[in-house]
């Protein structure tokens, strides 16, 4: 009898740990659907026999709900196509085992030796067609969950989002569907523009049409391989929201929903380019429901001496640890910016007036926010950019660069070894036609 039980115990947590693994792993599969060309499809089981998952036609890169079983695995109708509200199961967590009701189509088939094969059915019109997808991945998502600040701040700023954190990075051994979703997938490359012994290039994916950066040229091909995989990852993960936007014409019914979220009129701009420093600034406004729109000014900067991103403490004296290990504004740093800001040749025309009208008619000092909302870059001609990046919705309007000063004028905060990242842009720029 205790032989038994301990059996009967051993299999219950042996059941119940393959649930729980099964309730959080997925499997992703590639392969062709007759007539329809290559899809991808990630699939999670939500209860015995029950499924629920996507699927993505790589040349358009917009994710296709699917539940049920794998005899009867339900896509459902654009949301422009039905009569009701949004589907109750749009708005319930992954793994949630949900119901499709009056599906566009189904795939109808089994999973044998690593295959899912079987028909898809048009429930319209009847047509059939062949797929044959191979399992290509497995992988557990909770590792690419955001953490709850960020899950939140997406939720009230875009409404929808890809899901897959910032940080994580965007490759097949972690994130699968999502790389295959751009591995390989063709670029439009614009001019490449030269400077001195640097260049880049603006390349755009004709799914989400804006131009990101990628550097063509550089002295060391090491900082040159590594510096654009930083660039290409963050290109992903804003297609990857433009492409979850596009994917809500099936769940949402906003105004925003099946568009690119404005994603196509970000403005991605090269600010500053030498042969140690690259500043790259995204900004725009962004909107995929939620209560407001997501207007930015976000800049970042780039180290092509070491690699990676800039810690602006090689430079300056710009940082500490403050509350809770953050870095925070050093002090030094703070009395500069008091002392530069009221300086007007740190406040020329093209970077905007030093206040902003208000309703009542007073002028919004919008430098007042620094140091919280402070974002350093560099900008051409040798120039350090003090930006305010970060502010709420209501001070949106503060967002941009408010003071450029000279490298030359830096010499107070500057620290050993300063000299060899504050090397002069080679310019003027040299357009080189793409062949």
């Amino acid at each position: 009898m205790e032989t038994w039980w301990g059996w009967a115990l051993a299999l219950a947590v042996s059941l119940a740990a393959s649930a729980s693994a099964s309730a959080t792993g997925r499997e992703v599969f590639r392969g062709r659907l007759d007539g329809a060309g290559e899809v991808v499809m990630e699939l999670q089981v939500t209860a015995p026999g029950r499924y629920r998952g996507r699927y993505f036609y790589p040349a358009h890169g917009v994710d296709i709900p699917l539940a049920g079983s794998l005899d009867a695995l339900a896509e459902p109708r654009l949301l422009a196509a039905r009569d009701d509200a949004p589907p109750q199961w749009a708005s319930q967590s992954d793994d949630a085992d949900i119901r499709i009701d009056n599906p566009a189509a189904t795939w109808n088939g089994r999973i044998v030796d690593g295959h899912y094969r079987g028909q898809w059915r048009d429930m319209d019109s009847g047509r059939r067609r062949a797929f044959d997808l191979r399992r290509v991945a497995r992988y557990d998502p909770q590792a690419l969950a955001p953490d709850a600040s960020e899950a939140v701040t997406l939720a009230i700023v875009q409404g929808a989002s890809s899901g897959v954190s910032s940080q994580a990075d965007i490759a097949m051994a972690s994130a699968p569907y999502e790389f295959l979703k751009f591995d390989g997938r063709p670029m439009r490359a614009d001019d490449e523009v030269v400077l001195g012994p640097v260049g880049f290039r603006m390349v755009v994916d004709p799914r989400t049409k804006f131009a990101y950066p990628r550097l063509t040229r550089h002295p060391d091909p090491r900082i040159l391989a590594s510096t654009n995989r930083l660039l290409e990852q963050r290109h992903w993960h804003m297609s990857l929201e433009a492409l979850a936007c596009r994917s809500t014409a099936y769940t949402f019914d906003g105004s925003a929903a099946g568009s690119l979220g404005d994603f196509d009129s970000e403005s991605i701009t090269v600010a500053f380019l030498s042969t140690a420093l690259l500043s790259v600034i995204e900004s725009g406004s962004t909107y995929c429901g939620g209560a407001h729109p997501n207007n930015h000014y976000e800049p970042y900067t780039l180290d092509l001496v070491r690699g990676g991103y800039l810690d602006f403490n090689r430079i300056l004296d710009a940082y500490v640890e403050g509350e809770h290990g953050y870095p925070t504004e050093s002090a030094p740093l703070v009395a500069f910016i008091e002392g530069a800001r009221n300086h007007s040749a740190y406040r020329d025309p093209p970077l905007g007036n030093r206040g902003v009208a208000q309703d009542d008619g007073d002028d919004l000092d919008c430098t007042t926010v620094w140091p919280q909302y402070l974002a350093l870059h560099f900008a051409a001609p040798d120039r350090l950019v003090f930006a305010v990046s970060g502010v709420g919705h209501a001070m949106g309007v503060c967002l941009g660069p408010h003071m450029a000063v000279p490298f030359a004028d830096l010499r107070p905060l500057l620290r050993a070894g300063a000299a060899s990242y504050l090397v002069p842009a080679a310019g003027p720029p040299v357009p080189v036609p793409v062949r």
